[in-house]
């Protein structure tokens, strides 16, 4: 018994068409009229069809396989139903940047013999993540920034990194290599792990879950074992081993800040990073009010309710600014 057909399955079928061919099938016109809905949600599959031929129509043009690309496209074109298929019932869920790359990664962009580049950022107030071309996926928090490059004749992994990101790097001979700020590499194998960077920071904070990475800077290097912490601090390019919970260095990524001795103007920056505020201390409060615990919350006005009630501050909101005062 044929398969029955879902709304999907249409729109990939008018997708694949080619232009002269492009035409509405009744029941997906039909669709779009029930409800308004349903033409966002198809204008957004079209977004993302129509970004992932502007990132695959690179400089390099290789002729032999054009021509080996035509040979073969009836073959692949049920295939290529079915893989858009399977894309597109992931697009409402999954932001349309890493669409994006899972789809140059499927057309053979990242199989040519010219470098790859790829980059993703995610601005104050946002979190963002990426599926590099290596298979290796990385969360970006608030204010951070990485761009990803292969050389094919080096055989060598890059990454440009600013900001705090989780990192599970893909199995490869290939060398993965992390440059951030203040002149320190990390070298990455299979490994999952914390990488806390902004370039606006003193120190850079590395947190292993497993595998094994590598951080130097001249002649500092230190190997990190799962489980451990370790700082470069950018003024004296000296690295060194901390003492802390792992678990609390990523808490980002489940929306948690926890402090230890915390003073207020640290906690302050995190606040802005993540809800893309700008906070006002008054003078003499950034260090000596300090928190320990852990705060997680809906809304910066949550958190600074929740402050408020643990120290002797309070605030006042004006649109994104944020004043703080002893009471």
């Amino acid at each position: 018994m044929e398969e029955q057909k879902t709304i999907k399955d249409y729109i990939v079928d008018y997708l694949l068409d080619g232009e002269d061919e492009k035409r509405l099938d009744p029941v997906l016109v039909e669709w779009l009229a029930e409800d308004e809905s349903h033409r966002k949600e198809f204008n957004l599959y079209k977004k993302i069809w129509e970004e992932s031929h502007r990132y695959t129509e690179v400089e390099a043009f290789d002729p032999d396989l054009a021509w080996e690309k035509v040979d073969k496209i009836n073959r692949q074109k049920v295939y290529l139903r079915k893989y858009w298929k399977n894309m597109l019932y992931t697009a409402s869920g999954v932001a349309a940047s890493l669409l994006i790359v899972l789809a140059l990664s499927f057309m053979g962009t990242f199989q040519k013999g010219s470098e790859v580049l790829v980059s993703m950022s995610a601005d104050y107030g946002n979190r963002s993540e990426i599926m590099l071309p290596d298979g290796s996926l990385v969360k970006l928090n608030a204010g951070s920034e990485v761009v990803y490059s292969y050389d094919p004749k080096k055989k060598t992994r890059e990454v440009d990194f600013q900001g705090e990101g989780f990192f599970d790097v893909s199995k490869s001979k290939d060398p993965f290599i992390i440059k951030v700020a203040g002149g320190l590499n990390v070298k990455v194998w299979g490994t999952s792990f914390n990488l806390q960077a902004y370039a606006d920071d003193p120190i850079v904070q590395a947190s292993l879950v497993e595998g094994c990475i590598e951080l130097e800077s001249g002649e500092e290097k230190l190997i990190m074992q799962p489980g451990e912490i370790v700082v470069f601090d950018k003024e004296t390019n000296k690295i060194k081993q901390m003492k802390g919970i792992l678990s609390h260095s990523y808490g980002w990524l489940d929306n948690k800040l926890y402090m230890e001795d915390m003073p207020l103007s640290l906690v302050c920056k995190y606040l802005e990073r993540w809800y893309d505020v700008k906070i006002t201390i008054q003078s003499g409060l950034s260090e000596n009010i300090r928190y320990n615990g852990v705060i997680q919350e809906e809304t910066v006005a949550d958190v600074m309710d929740a402050l408020s009630r643990l120290s002797n501050i309070s605030y006042y909101v004006k649109g994104k600014h944020i004043s703080i005062t002893s009471k």
